[in-house]
């Protein structure tokens, strides 16, 4: 399957907004034994909002960073989930109470009808062009046309918007980014493949979001570490994310000295507390970096993302 661009036709001027989805990561205890967000050393993190990502964090507002926390239950009891989570951070819905429920973690007939309504994806392609910077392998493309194939709510999403899914030669011409934000996989796959790392990734999606008005990366693992309670995994990928998410907001050469706002958020938390396996109903983070930020400043949950994102995208020039 090729890269759609959506229509655009080489780099465009500055701005865009980039959402860095990390699955399953909420705010948790200050326990570093069961929470390896705060075991993680995170300098970056801790520069923009004064400290690590836990329960007792936030809220920070300034001219170009907000930081709040973001209820992800949508007034519904039970452990948030995946589909509906996700689908409330792409159309802007409450999409729990389209279910009655917290549904996942892949959406059925009435998640997908709102996900095929409109998103994020679907207005990025109307300013500017949108992109899925996530690279995927060949097998990924065979589970496609197995008969129990189920895409996440991202996938469906980005593919009803009429854009393609980025394969291993994007990933090797550094056009598309690992999850894991190593290309570890990639790599056992493709001789020729090279390990990113959190820079070259960096610098893989700072070339994906200069053709679009929106970018979303899906770091999924997070939530794949949290249901194993996989301390040490976890710890490690969200080292690296804060050294990818560095790359991409400090520095002349930056995504934000470009004009870009980069928000970071999550469906439901998981990873941050290794007591179990289970998501929880902790509350998410919500970080905005950029000229964009102070658009966020009202968000209180998972459906008001979409709304302040859209004005983001919007000031595309």
């Amino acid at each position: 399957m090729s890269v759609d661009a959506a229509g655009t036709e080489g780099p465009l001027t500055s701005g865009g907004l980039v959402l860095l989805f990390l699955d399953g990561v909420g705010l948790g205890p200050r326990d570093p034994e069961l929470n390896p967000l705060v075991a993680a050393d995170t300098p970056v993190i801790a520069g923009l909002i004064g400290g690590q990502l836990h329960e007792a964090a936030g809220p920070i507002t300034t001219s170009d960073v907000v930081f709040r926390s973001l209820d992800a239950t949508m007034g519904f009891d039970g452990l948030p989930q995946s589909a509906t989570g996700q689908t409330a951070i792409l159309t802007g819905n409450n999409a729990a109470a389209a279910m009655s429920r917290h549904y996942g973690p892949w959406p059925g007939p009435t998640l997908r009808k709102m996900l095929a309504a409109g998103t994020l994806f679907d207005v990025g392609v109307r300013v500017a062009g949108a992109a899925l910077a996530n690279a995927y392998p060949a097998g990924y493309f065979a589970a496609q046309t197995r008969r129990r194939y189920r895409p996440s709510a991202v996938v469906f999403a980005a593919t009803e918007s009429g854009l393609g899914l980025r394969v291993l030669e994007d990933y090797k011409s550094g056009n598309a980014v690992a999850a894991d934000l190593t290309g570890e996989h990639f790599v056992g796959l493709d001789s020729e493949a090279v390990r990113a790392g959190p820079e070259g990734s960096a610098q893989a999606l700072v070339r994906v979001a200069a053709e679009n008005s929106f970018t979303m990366l899906d770091i999924w693992l997070t939530d794949h570490y949290g249901h194993r309670q996989d301390h040490a995994s976890g710890k490690a990928l969200i080292e690296r994310f804060d050294a990818f998410l560095g790359a991409l907001v400090e520095g002349p050469r930056s995504l934000v000295a470009d004009g870009a706002t980069v928000l970071v958020t999550s469906d439901h938390g998981n990873l941050e507390d290794l007591s179990s396996g289970s998501h929880t109903r902790n509350e998410v983070p919500l970080l905005v970096v950029g000229p964009g930020a102070a658009e966020f400043e009202a968000a209180a949950g998972l459906p008001d993302i979409a709304t302040a994102a859209t004005r983001v995208i919007e000031q595309r020039s």
